[in-house]
Parts: C-alpha cells; structure tokens; sequence
C-alpha cells in the first residue's frame, strides 16, 4: 500500500511540473507614463523661407528662390 501511495505521489508531482513547464511567464503590463505636450500652432507662419522672420512675408519664386512681399515685381 506504501509503493502505491509513494508511486502516485511520484507520478503527481512529475505531471505539476511538466505542466508549469510548458506555462508562459505573466508579465506585468508596463505603461509609459502619459507625456503632455503642448499643441503646435501650424496657421501662425507665412509660408515662405525659414531664415525669415515670423512677421516677413515672402513670396515663393521657385527654385529657392524668394521675394519679399512689399518690394514689387521681381525680375
């Protein structure tokens, strides 16, 4: 009766570990803490080139090329 307590015994302990063998690992889930920055006000500048000034107006000659908005017709 000894032989069969201790074999069952033997056979339980070897199933639980097989078992928790095959388990995955739980993780704790981490969250990065929320970081607040403040909205980028996009409509506050002239298109133009970004050398200039945010008053300057400037008008796009293309090529890289840029007039100031005030000193007439370029040539």
């Amino acid at each position: 009766m000894l032989k069969v307590v201790l074999a069952a015994l033997l056979f339980v302990s070897f199933a639980s570990a097989a078992d928790a063998a095959g388990k995955r690992k739980r993780q704790k889930p981490h969250h990065a803490p929320a970081v607040s920055t403040p909205a980028k006000p996009y409509a506050t500048r002239t298109p133009g080139p970004p050398w200039a000034g945010p008053g300057e107006c400037y008008t796009d000659e293309g090529y890289g090329r840029y007039w100031p908005c005030g000193a007439g017709r370029a040539e």
